[in-house]
């Protein structure tokens, strides 16, 4: 695949995302949008367990036949994810490319891939190899699963609190700088008591 992919974060709470297929995939990529909170719809003339599980569980819609060029033409992501070549193809050249598209089977029929995640709270981490080595994809998760553990999550709530804090504070832009480095230091991740210490110093500051 050409390597002109661009890299994004993208809001998708109450987007409309129609995923052409019913089987294993087509669930699983419903269940990496999960937490991004889309409005799903799934057309296929049948629809595996996983599914119809994730539908009952969610409240996705369903829609059971063949999947037309209407059914996709005013979604905001289009998951192309049949076990039918020919079917994902022919539909996929029918999409507005102003559409997010995926075709899971040819990523070069469309303009969406879609990343290994990390995720710890605040912080996301996303890994993709552009379709060269999905098992480079894989290793290179797994080795940073075990670089970036839990204490992440609450360090990054601890940044973003800090963060907020001293945006309201009346201290120059140079100072705030400065408190804003100190806090990445590594020890603040690992450390609870230093952290503790260092919100006791900004709340003294605000009064």
């Amino acid at each position: 695949m050409p390597n002109n992919m661009q890299p994004f974060f993208i809001n998708l709470k109450g987007k409309k995302v129609v995923i052409v297929g019913g089987g294993k995939i087509a669930a699983r990529k419903a269940k990496n949008l999960e937490t991004a909170q889309p409005e799903i719809t799934f057309v296929a003339p049948e629809f595996s367990e996983d599914v119809l599980a994730l539908s009952k569980q969610t409240g996705y819609s369903l829609i059971q036949r063949e999947a037309f060029p209407a059914d996709l033409s005013d979604a905001f992501m289009v998951i192309l994810a049949t076990n039918h070549r020919q079917i994902n193809k022919a539909l996929a050249e029918q999409l507005s490319p102003n559409q997010l598209i995926c075709v899971v089977d040819e990523a070069e029929e469309g303009n969406v891939i879609f990343p290994a995640i990390i995720q710890r709270g605040q912080l996301q981490i996303a890994i993709s190899t552009n379709g060269a080595s999905p098992k480079l994809t894989r290793k290179l998760k797994q080795d940073l699963e075990s670089q970036f553990d839990q204490s992440w999550e609450t360090y990054l709530e601890f940044l973003s609190r800090c963060r907020n804090k001293l945006k309201k504070l009346k201290i120059s832009i140079e100072e705030k700088n400065k408190l804003l480095e100190k806090i990445l230091d590594d020890r603040y991740r690992t450390n609870e008591h230093l952290r503790a210490e260092i919100l006791s110093s900004i709340l003294i500051l605000e009064e």
